[in-house]
């Protein structure tokens, strides 16, 4: 049915050319984890849908032409390969990066929170928080676009930035349910640029990657996971149907929010978490470097049984890395869950991301 309805959707997107249209109409979803990106391709044609998930009326369509053949016709957004690219979220950087098309990136949000050295380097001109982008800084970029990740209803910059030319793209990655769907708008980037090629590529091998070391995850003990910290009064932690909890299930760990509903997080009393703390084997994502600064920050915790263990682990050391690189490698994410599955046989100096929290 989604297929058909692609197909239709397509047909009445394309130009009046026959043969084209033929073409379009007999294409199918690249994207197979994806539930909100959409990328059909013809040997004329490429078509990119993006559907808001808090409204899924709202789609923005994107048109252009299958830059790895030299057949064209009809309208389109895009004429020419991307090659000026402003990126508000470092998921965008870190796909871009991982595509090797780091030179595709002449703005971001801020110079802060960059990890890859080689981008750091190039110093790429800082816009601002996504909903007050310097305009006059993103027109000196010369950015043909800007690729936002929409944490609001609207950006409240694009109808100025269209104005001067430069169209703005909305990101939905961190709104996925399957980690491989997260990774999967690496795609975006690769038909924007004119490298889709290459992206399939890279993505075929991460999705690869991730399958044979969920395959090979020694399930026959239970290690019961808590994640999440303190923020206020609230413990927030992944819900159940989130790509976080996916994440954690595919890497054999008993999570102990599995069974709660929902994609974003949970919020719950503390009471609530140290009702059954007794039981926890292993703490994710206290959110602090070391237990000395946690307890600084939240006192409570030297509540919870587990903080006196060694089995607490964090990206704290190395935040901007994880959140530049884990949304796209997500089989690198995995290969840490599975090693930290091991207990005390693990092999700490083969975690990409994580390191004790001592």
């Amino acid at each position: 049915m989604r297929v058909f309805y692609l197909a239709l959707l397509l047909f009445t997107a394309s130009c009046s050319n026959s043969p084209n249209r033929q073409a379009i109409v007999s294409a199918s979803n690249v994207c197979k984890y994806s539930k909100w990106l959409t990328i059909v391709e013809s040997k004329e044609s490429v078509l990119i849908q993006i559907q808001n998930p808090d409204d899924t009326s709202k789609i923005y369509r994107l048109r252009m032409p299958n830059f790895d053949t030299n057949l064209r016709s009809g309208v389109y957004d895009f004429e020419e390969p991307i090659q000026r690219i402003a990126c508000l979220s470092s998921t965008h950087i870190g796909m871009l990066a991982e595509l090797d098309l780091r030179d595709h990136i002449v703005a971001v949000s801020s110079l802060k929170y960059i990890y890859d050295p080689q981008l750091k380097s190039s110093s790429p001109i800082a816009l601002g928080e996504e909903q007050g982008v310097d305009i006059e800084k993103v027109v000196k970029s010369k950015a043909k676009i800007v690729v936002y990740s929409a944490f609001s209803s609207s950006f409240s910059k694009e109808k100025v930035l269209n104005k001067v030319g430069v169209r703005c793209v909305p990101n939905f990655d961190w709104r996925e349910i399957h980690p491989l769907g997260r990774a999967e708008w690496m795609l975006l980037f690769g038909y924007l640029t004119g490298h889709q090629k290459e992206a399939k590529i890279k993505f075929k091998e991460i999705c690869r990657n991730y399958e044979q070391t969920k395959a090979n995850i020694d399930n026959s003990k239970s290690i019961r996971t808590l994640s999440g910290n303190i923020t206020g009064d609230f413990w927030y932690a992944p819900a159940g149907d989130s790509y976080h909890a996916q994440l954690l299930r595919d890497a054999g760990l008993s999570y102990v929010f599995s069974k709660d509903l929902g994609t974003g997080s949970l919020a719950y009393s503390f009471e609530k978490i140290l009702s059954f703390s007794s039981q926890i084997d292993l703490w994710l994502n206290p959110g602090f470097k070391n237990k000395k600064e946690l307890l600084l920050a939240h006192p409570k915790s030297r509540l919870l049984p587990v903080l006196g263990q060694s089995s607490l682990f964090c990206y704290t050391h190395n935040s901007n890395k994880y959140w530049e690189r884990s949304a796209c490698r997500p089989d690198l994410v995995l290969a840490d869950y599975s090693e930290l599955k091991k207990g005390n046989e693990m092999d700490v100096n083969k975690l990409v991301f994580y390191k004790r929290v001592e």
